[in-house]
């Protein structure tokens, strides 16, 4: 239990509270003093590197940001292989559709046939 002294008025005493006088010796003691004040820059600088540093967690939402869009774009990118794929087997093996391709992009038309066009 905390003593009396005279001319102070009296204050409630908490297990486990330190005392007013321990928290006057901590910051009267010069060393003492540093070394709180350098622990706690120590800390604030790595919860700074915690969250702003390369490997931060801000870099690392960005990281994953850059995930998802790259995974998004390589799934486009085999959608479209996958078409072109598909469009190379046909022109192998379809002789119907070369034959469509041949008269629409390119104008060809066979012996004897007549060709109508209308200007618009």
């Amino acid at each position: 239990m905390a003593q009396k002294v005279p001319g102070t008025p009296p204050q409630a005493s908490y297990p486990g509270m330190p005392q007013p006088g321990l928290v006057r010796q901590i910051v009267g003691t010069p060393w003492l003093t540093l070394v709180l004040i350098a622990s706690s820059l120590f800390m604030l600088a790595m919860m700074a590197f915690t969250v702003w540093g390369d490997r931060g967690l801000l870099a690392m939402w960005r990281m994953q940001h850059d995930l998802d869009r790259l995974v998004r774009e390589v799934e486009i990118v085999e959608q479209k292989n996958a078409t072109l794929a598909r469009e190379v087997q046909r022109l192998r093996s379809d002789l119907g559709y070369i034959e469509k391709i041949a008269r629409e992009e390119l104008g060809l038309v066979r012996p004897g046939e007549i060709v109508f066009e209308f200007a618009d």
